[in-house]
């Protein structure tokens, strides 16, 4: 009988481990993967496992993968300027970064950028200009704080947003904040700005310091443009790409990877995720519709690669039976 996971206000969710997970993982080609949280350690590390111990058994695995023909793209919240980096060192081919607003293809000389801004492309953004043009030298981010939404934001909810400082200067598109609001009410304010503006929950962290109060929770915000998200991009991908949704998987811990789910074959949540309310009911909502659904036994980096393991299996048995 297939092992199965059974987190609280979840219905019995299949692990990444049951024979019902390979017969999902065996076509798949292309990875849609979020870092933090979810392929990194805590700390976003590569060379430990989730406890923090040394270990090369996640780089190894990035390999074995490549040279099974399975393409693994970056789809996270870190910055444009990590990007280039990132791709160099684990050797990966597409960044897909801020959220999933700014887009990086190859690395170094080579490498191609483009904004992925949802509906700032139909929106005149500034006096003069055409919808969806930019004024001259100025990224997204900069015309965000320009409007000064952010500091808006923060009187709207006193000692529950600060600026996640990670991430503020070398943005080009997203401001990250961390905190802990509602969403929704951030949402209704947001209605009121002229420029169109969401705020996307790219899930829990544990700041070591931060000046926040009465946050029973951290998570991690991201101020986007309205209709550019984690999601858009992914399915923008695969359009390009022209894959067969079979042939796709989205992995993460956070809502906005949930999210990505809607346009992949399968999803599989690591299981660190479910401590989320809003990833959980994601999950249960998926499963109920009878969608390929999955979750790992370990956390983070564990959890990730057990997934690749997983994968590697299956793609190993359809080999041989096929």
């Amino acid at each position: 009988m297939d092992n199965t996971s059974t987190p609280s206000n979840l219905p019995r969710l299949p692990l990444i481990t049951s024979s019902l997970a390979a017969e999902a993982l065996a076509p798949v080609t292309h990875i849609y993967t979020d870092l933090d949280g979810t392929l990194l350690a805590p700390g976003g590390r590569l060379l430990t496992n989730h406890a923090g111990e040394p270990s090369s058994a996640l780089a190894e695995a990035l390999v074995a993968l490549k040279r099974a023909g399975i393409e693994v793209l970056i789809v996270t919240g870190r910055d444009a300027e990590q990007g280039n980096e990132l791709l160099r060192i684990l050797d990966l081919n597409t960044f897909i970064g801020e959220i999933g607003t700014f887009r990086l293809d190859g690395f170094g000389a080579l490498g191609r950028t483009s904004y992925l801004l949802g509906d700032w492309e139909h929106t005149v953004l500034a006096a003069d200009l055409a919808p969806g043009e930019l004024p001259e030298n100025m990224t997204p981010y900069e015309l965000v704080e320009q409007s000064g939404v952010t500091e808006r934001l923060f009187a709207r909810f006193p000692g529950r947003l600060e600026p996640h400082f990670f991430f503020r200067v070398r943005s080009r598109v997203t401001h990250a904040l961390r905190g802990f609001v509602n969403v929704e009410e951030a949402e209704d304010f947001l209605a009121g700005e002229r420029l169109p503006l969401t705020l996307l929950d790219n899930g829990i962290i544990q700041p070591q310091v931060h000046t926040l109060k009465d946050c029973p929770e951290i998570h991690v915000y991201h101020l986007a443009p309205r209709g550019a998200s984690k999601a858009a991009a992914v399915a923008a991908d695969i359009a390009q790409r022209g894959l067969d949704a079979a042939r796709t998987l989205a992995i993460g811990d956070a809502p906005g990877d949930m999210e990505m789910g809607r346009h992949t074959g399968s999803l599989v949540a690591v299981a660190n995720a479910l401590r989320s309310a809003q990833v959980r009911e994601a999950l249960a909502a998926r499963l109920a519709a009878g969608r390929a659904t999955f979750v790992t036994e370990a956390s983070t980096a564990d959890g990730w690669l057990q997934f690749a393991h997983a994968l590697l299996a299956a793609k190993r048995t359809a080999s041989a039976t096929g």
